[in-house]
């Protein structure tokens, strides 16, 4: 069939994997840092070069930021990434780990790999534009990865059929906590890291008066603001495992911190059931912060108390091929391997990537001049 690689560009690490899809064969997986990608990003370019020398890779998916209308990564323009990417240029001379991001697209755009870049939830055609209006981060394209898991893991897995899948993946990650609702084998709506309730790292939805506010005493607005006042900030825990240990010692601050992550989990799930028409059949969880013994297990109870009083299904965890990567990292070699014409074509179909179409900035509903200015600003980059 085909040999593919995905990867899956987390917070605080990028995960990479490949697969052999016709015996579901681990190739390759590692886990590298995310400081040393934004340190030196080619050292991604190398390790995906050396697993294509060893084994022949068919196609790639490569890390695509907010998402770009799906394309062979040597066909994106500078604009294309750019806006994938999009930051000022006070963030970009602090260089902000989305820096090394958008130069890991240009060398993946300029190397000899059969890589892919591929679109985020607002640029598929399944999710009606009214629920686009005036949101840019409906969930970027890493999240559509995880939603391909667990496609594969309702149909393939436990033998749904496909135009009956009705189910919500709910991602907490290193810096968000993120949500997308799937129905019928296609990607209807999305809670983005952004625009949704509290993560780790990242406060979610920002109030628009503290919006206005911040806006007036801090001028030159940074994209690192949207990396605080989660539970990170709450607990004063600078890593997960470290929410984790003060979680178990019962501290206040910690409890409340874990008690946003939970509630926000839930209320994702709750934002998404008008667009699903119903509770969803089951919900997939994946990330970083679900995996933590005691606060996962947390996030999981309120998930299920919430689907107990709606009527919805169970809450599971989306499988993941590798043992050492994120459960993206699955779904984007899926997509690679549906790209390369392989036993995935049918989640590319399903999810309709390949009709993917436009702008991040396309359904802002304001004035007209204002709206262009915003492209001119951001699809033009160092």
């Amino acid at each position: 069939m085909a040999r593919v690689l995905g990867i899956d560009p987390g917070t605080g690490s990028m995960d990479i994997l490949a697969i052999d899809d016709e015996g579901m064969k681990v190739l390759f997986e590692e886990s590298v840092p995310r400081d040393e990608v934004t340190r030196d990003p080619s050292i991604i370019i190398r390790i995906v070069e050396r697993v294509h020398d060893s084994v022949g890779l068919d196609a790639v998916v490569a890390p695509s930021g907010y998402g770009v209308p799906l394309k062979p990564a040597r066909e994106a323009s500078d604009e294309e990434i750019c806006e994938a990417t999009f930051i000022h240029g006070r963030d970009y001379v602090a260089r902000l780990r989305i820096v090394g991001l958008r130069e890991l697209m240009r060398l993946f755009r300029s190397s000899r790999l059969p890589a892919w870049f591929t679109p985020g939830v607002v640029h598929l055609p399944t999710v009606p534009r009214w629920r686009k209006a005036n949101r840019i981060d409906l969930g970027t394209a890493d999240k559509v990865y995880s939603a391909a898991a667990a496609l594969r893991a309702e149909v393939e897995l436990r033998n749904v059929p496909l135009s009956e899948t009705r189910f919500v993946v709910v991602e907490a990650g290193m810096a968000y906590t993120a949500a997308v609702a799937v129905k019928g084998g296609a990607i209807v709506d999305g809670v983005g890291g952004t625009s949704g309730g509290p993560g780790f790292m990242g406060m979610g939805f920002m109030d628009a008066e503290l919006a206005y506010a911040l806006s007036h005493v801090e001028p030159g607005f940074s994209k690192a603001r949207l990396f605080q006042g989660g539970a990170s900030s709450i607990s004063g825990a600078r890593t997960p495992e470290e929410l984790e240990a003060l979680y178990a010692e019962s501290y206040d601050r910690a409890v409340e911190a874990v008690n946003a992550l939970a509630e926000a989990a839930a209320k994702a799930v709750a934002q998404l059931i008008p667009s699903l028409g119903g509770p969803p059949e089951r919900v997939y969880v994946s990330g970083r912060v679900f995996r933590l013994p005691r606060v996962g297990r947390e996030i999981v109870r309120a998930l299920e108390n919430f689907m107990a009083a709606v009527g919805g299904g169970p809450v599971e965890p989306v499988p993941s091929l590798g043992s050492r990567v994120k459960e993206g990292a699955t779904g984007a070699a899926l997509i690679a391997s549906g790209l390369a014409g392989g036993r995935y074509s049918w989640i590319v179909e399903a999810l309709r990537l390949r009709e993917s179409r436009g702008s991040i900035f396309d359904h802002i509903a304001l004035e007209r001049g204002l709206v262009e200015a915003i492209k001119a600003e951001f699809r033009h980059c160092p």
